[in-house]
């Protein structure tokens, strides 16, 4: 796997003079309200992480235990909705190259310094070998360390995370070429979101692989071969599975009202963020 961190430098100038916009729809409850920046003792759920020696064991969560044989705490805030919730798939696939890894990373900072610019404060989650949820002033640094090496795929992984919470806008960032049907996924993403957008990043060899002679396709996660050899018959049943894949994810999008947005890796921040990625700029 070939992974990369983020070009700041880049996302502060495609992020420069722009906002995120947001859905001009009426939210339900605290759905627009901004974080409280301390831990407060109000009794709604507003988060959950890994235990860390020291943590009050009174806030560990046993349903989460039971189900992931992890200790997971919670940890409550004052506002627990936040406005903008960026998700990023980390599993290994989306280090295939160097251009995808970082390319995906600068997508969810872009979002994330889009959301500060309009005076929200954005929460990352990232999910691959483990998940972390992170408050808005830790995005920078969380996206610098972490590493798209999740041995599972990205499904796999948010199938151990609790329900999304509440917020404002939601934006995916994948690969989305998972083995799950894409409906429930594109639900799950949706719920609890007043307005959704999906981004499947992909690098020029997710969309036509040629690897070269004797190339062999193979699952990023599992490093299972999926076909002896890129044969132009190989090639052709690919280019196929792939189109239909995409067709699903972009009508399950449609279905709950979500935006799908593909772009490509090879493309420049500032150039996705002038084009593809302009349905998420408030106009001027």
């Amino acid at each position: 796997m070939r992974d990369a961190p983020p070009d700041f430098a880049m996302v502060e100038r495609a992020s420069a003079g722009l906002s995120l916009r947001l859905p001009r729809v009426p939210h339900r409850g605290r759905l627009g309200d901004v974080r409280a920046a301390s831990v407060g003792s109000s009794m709604e759920r507003h988060d959950f992480r890994t235990y860390h020696p020291g943590d009050d064991l009174r806030h560990v969560d046993w349903n989460a235990v039971a189900r992931t044989g992890e200790l997971v705490v919670r940890v409550r805030q004052d506002e627990v909705s936040p406005r903008v919730e960026v998700v990023l798939d980390v599993s290994a696939s989306m280090a295939v190259s160097e251009e995808k890894a970082s390319r995906a990373k600068e997508v969810a900072a872009w979002v994330c310094e889009l959301a500060r610019h309009g005076g929200s404060e954005p929460v990352l989650l990232m999910a691959g070998r483990e998940v972390q949820k992170v408050p808005g002033p830790q995005t920078r640094l969380a996206l610098s360390q972490v590493k798209a090496d999740g041995r599972e795929a990205f499904d796999v992984t948010l199938s151990r995370v609790p329900p999304f919470s509440q917020c404002g806008l939601r934006v995916v960032v994948s690969d989305f070429l998972v083995e799950a049907v894409p409906g429930p996924l594109a639900e799950r993403f949706a719920r609890n979101a007043a307005g959704c957008v999906l981004v499947q990043v992909l690098d020029d060899e997710d969309v036509d692989p040629s690897g070269g002679a004797g190339a062999r396709l193979t699952d990023s996660e599992s490093g299972e071969v999926l076909e002896r050899i890129l044969t132009p018959g190989v090639l052709a049943a690919y280019q196929e599975r792939f189109g239909a894949h995409v067709r699903e994810w972009q009508s399950a999008a449609r279905r709950v009202s979500a935006s799908w947005v593909q772009v490509p890796a090879s493309r420049s921040l500032p150039e996705l963020a002038r084009q593809e990625l302009s349905l998420l700029v408030e106009a001027a």
